[in-house]
């Protein structure tokens, strides 16, 4: 589990945009996987802590598969 702090001022109103590109997309489900295996870091984090609670973990990462499924 990641405890993460506010460090960048991004301004993200897409919920699970990661990469702040503008969309949710597997792009950004990728990135994710690949931050929580430490091997990428998270453009904008806020958007992908779906649990709301201050920690990027896996919990995060399923809620991403959820949405992505769901359409």
């Amino acid at each position: 589990k990641f405890i993460l702090e506010p460090s960048s001022e991004i301004v993200n109103q897409v919920i699970g945009d990661v990469n702040a590109d503008g969309e949710f997309s597997v792009a950004d489900l990728v990135m994710m996987q690949k931050f929580i295996l430490g091997d990428s870091d998270l453009t904008d984090w806020k958007a992908g802590d779906l649990t709301e609670d201050g920690i990027i973990n896996v919990l995060d990462l399923v809620k991403m598969k959820e949405l992505l499924i769901k359409g």
